[in-house]
């Protein structure tokens, strides 16, 4: 049952109904569809470009990371050497001091042993003269005279000694 007027209809009533729908529905929906199309590239645009900050953004602040950690670590050798420094500073002033004061010891000692020494030449001298004085009183005998040498020389050896 195939009708021939009906089937013209159909096919002008299809081709009235398509040219309306394209005319009013596929132009919107076409120019909609674009404007979304148009907002989702822009979209991931502004995505790929936030993520390329984003990692632009880490790299930085790695650097900066790594750089505040290298100078970091120059501070405390900087630091490390010159405490090294100051304490062989220290070290060489402590013993140079105890070099002076070694020193100024020895000079003292040799002072006090040089006082000393004369304190004991001139108690050899005053014995001395004192052992005269007593041998000229006498009047001795060569044998006593020489006897006393001796024991004067004794004396004086014990003193120097």
């Amino acid at each position: 049952m195939f009708e021939l007027g009906t089937f013209i209809v159909s096919i002008i009533t299809f081709l009235i109904m398509f040219w309306i729908i394209a005319r009013y529905g596929f132009k919107p929906l076409a120019v909609m569809l674009e404007k979304r199309r148009v907002h989702v590239e822009t979209q991931i645009t502004e995505a790929e470009q936030s993520r390329q900050q984003a990692e632009a953004f880490l790299s930085e602040q790695r650097q900066l990371l790594d750089e505040a950690r290298h100078q970091a670590k120059a501070i405390l050798d900087e630091a490390r050497l010159q405490a090294d420094q100051q304490g062989r500073e220290l070290v060489a002033q402590a013993q140079e001091e105890a070099r002076r004061l070694l020193e100024e010891n020895r000079a003292m000692i040799e002072r006090e042993r040089a006082d000393m020494l004369s304190g004991v030449m001139a108690s050899v001298s005053s014995l001395s003269v004192e052992l005269s004085e007593k041998l000229l009183r006498r009047h001795l005998s060569h044998e006593v005279h020489e006897e006393m040498i001796k024991e004067a020389e004794k004396i004086l050896g014990e003193l120097v000694c």
